[in-house]
């Protein structure tokens, strides 16, 4: 069943990391979840995925490049490190995730986080992070459809 997730919710995580996912996203997120640090260096943030829309997605990074190679030794090495850097989480009864310290760091996620719907995941933020984005975005969206 396709997965696709949209709008903008701020949350708080709490002392242990915990992320209370937001009610429009609860029935589409079950059991577990892979998540990651972006892997773009533009961005800071943590990408949720469902279990089967993560493999989607990593196909995807390689279908942009022709397809997957095994005997291409960078592409064995970016496979890798994606699904390295992936940890599954299990979703508790609260309809929380716990988010790994490091990926916490890595995302410089503190307390105040902004969970966007980004299509075929969710992107968590810093929330004063998002929020300077989106003053850059609303400039690109302007003249994306000028």
């Amino acid at each position: 069943m396709p997965v696709y997730f949209n709008g903008t919710y701020d949350r708080n995580l709490d002392a242990k990391g915990r992320l209370s996912l937001p009610p429009a996203f609860k029935k589409q997120l079950e059991g577990l979840v892979r998540v990651l640090p972006a892997p773009e260096k533009e961005v800071d943030a943590l990408y949720v995925f469902t279990e089967d829309t993560f493999k989607v997605w990593v196909d995807s990074v390689f279908e942009a490049k022709g397809g997957f190679d095994p005997t291409n030794r960078s592409h064995r090495m970016v496979k890798e490190a994606l699904y390295g850097a992936a940890t599954t989480l299990e979703i508790d009864s609260a309809a929380r995730i716990s988010l790994p310290e490091h990926d916490r760091k890595k995302a410089h996620l503190d307390r105040e986080v902004t969970v966007v719907g980004g299509d075929d995941r969710l992107v968590i933020w810093d929330r004063e992070t998002y929020a300077a984005r989106q003053a850059e975005t609303e400039d690109i969206l302007a003249d994306f459809f000028d």
